[in-house]
């Protein structure tokens, strides 16, 4: 048996969980949640990159200005049947419009926030062209074009344009040209849930709710029947930043009007991300708690005691070879590795190895499971076992202990080239 790791905790998740995106107007991001494409809207994130105090010194590489999604492998850069190819809203030169973006409550990491549109239309083509994939040049090049047409709130007159607590004059971040949300260990640390201070649940996040955050800006004078709006939130907390971008047209005259183009509504859909798996294991113990079908508007739910859970793993097989999950409860087998649950391969491709499977769980259990790759060749060959306890490490491996606390049914991670497959012979 290879070595086992234990997955760090509250550090993993912070570093896959989160975070926030755009949703009036409808981005390309919320669209993909609404189709059940994206099962973690919030989840659009460039890292690990420098993100404070510099504002825009991190490349954006395959991230371009509209995101990619690692988690479920959505690149929101160029268009497909469910977004990209209409705009959603339509605005006039010099019009004020209402925007806003959702932030997860377990993860605002406070920051800064900018709306961009990029007035070139050569930069911007790559990514509304149907059937055009863009390079990381053509995404990096229209981003520097973003970066120059921030959409100031100082442009609108009457908005309140402070400077963020968190920054000091004369770093890069001081300035108030961009929004900013409120203080994260400065001023009154409610962060990007202060800006609003709306309820928890007021828009769709999938991991733990979210809270609105609504600004207004002013559109450029500037005339086009397809463009794109780009929204952008550097994080102060961790070296993370968020960007989800709507497509919109600019036509008309002028005006002053302010106009809220309403978000498409999109029912959350319990599922996971998947994770890069070659033959070694890791013990991974989670917390399952609810999650609700919700809209982007706050709805009251009813906790239920058992929540569907699907566990995605991307493990390359062979004929004849399954992938199973064996955990510590009685839905998983208790470690028994004759009762565990196989996982299906009816999606699974050479250039996406997926094996999924959805087991029913209690609301609230704490969940050690393991992924098995089983052959076809008889009885096991040997007993896989170990005990897992907190900053303990199982079958010799060197992990740092934890407690992976999955919501809203979702379990598993990105990978990060973590291993967790344990070859068994049945």
């Amino acid at each position: 048996m290879k070595s086992t790791t234990v997955l760090k905790a509250f550090g993993f998740l912070s570093s896959v969980h989160g975070h926030g995106y755009l949703t009036i107007p409808s981005s390309r991001t919320s669209l993909g949640h609404s189709v059940g494409i994206d099962t973690c809207p919030e989840c659009t994130i460039l890292e690990p990159v420098t993100s404070w105090p510099d504002l825009d010194s991190a490349p954006v590489s395959r991230s371009g200005p509209c995101g990619y999604n690692a988690r479920v492998s959505v690149d929101y850069n160029y268009p497909t049947s469910n977004w990209g190819l209409t705009p959603v809203a339509t605005y006039t030169p010099g019009q004020i419009v209402t925007v806003q973006w959702c932030v997860d409550h377990n993860g605002d990491h406070g920051g800064m926030f900018s709306y961009r549109i990029c007035e070139d239309p050569t930069l911007t083509a790559p990514l509304i062209t149907p059937g055009h994939i863009p390079t990381d040049a053509e995404k990096q090049a229209a981003e520097d074009c973003f970066e120059a047409g921030i959409l100031p709130c100082t442009d609108v007159n009457g908005a309140v344009c402070g400077y963020n607590p968190d920054c000091a004059a004369g770093q890069p971040c001081y300035r108030n040209d961009w929004f900013t949300c409120n203080g994260f260990n400065s001023g009154d640390q409610t962060k990007c849930q202060g800006v609003d201070n709306s309820a928890l649940g007021a828009c769709y996040t999938s991991i733990s709710g979210g809270y609105t955050v609504t600004k207004k800006i002013k559109m450029p004078n500037y005339i086009s029947n397809h463009t794109l709006l780009s929204l952008k939130w550097n994080s102060f907390q961790t070296g993370q930043i968020y960007i989800t971008c709507a497509d919109i047209a600019i036509s008309g005259s002028g005006g002053s009007s302010s106009s809220t183009s309403k978000p498409t509504s999109s029912t959350s859909k319990s599922t996971s991300s998947t994770s890069k798996v070659t033959t070694s294991s890791t013990l991974t113990t989670s917390k399952i708690s609810t999650t609700s079908t919700s809209t982007s508007s706050a709805v009251a739910c009813t906790q239920a005691s058992t929540i569907a859970v699907t566990f995605n793993e991307l493990a390359t097989t062979v004929v004849g070879q399954t992938i199973k999950i064996a955990g510590s409860t009685d839905e998983l087998g208790n470690w028994d590795t004759s009762k565990a649950v196989a996982l299906s391969a009816d999606q699974y491709t050479n250039a996406n190895p997926l094996w999924r499977g959805t087991v029913n769980l209690k609301v609230g259990a704490v969940v050690q499971y393991k992924f098995l790759r089983v052959e076809s060749s008889g009885t096991a060959a040997r007993s896989e076992s170990c005990v897992y306890g907190a900053g303990g490490v199982c079958g010799g491996g060197d992990g740092d202990g934890g407690e992976y606390v999955a919501l809203g049914g979702v379990v598993g991670g990105e990978g990060e080239g973590r291993e967790r497959i344990w070859d068994i012979e049945m």
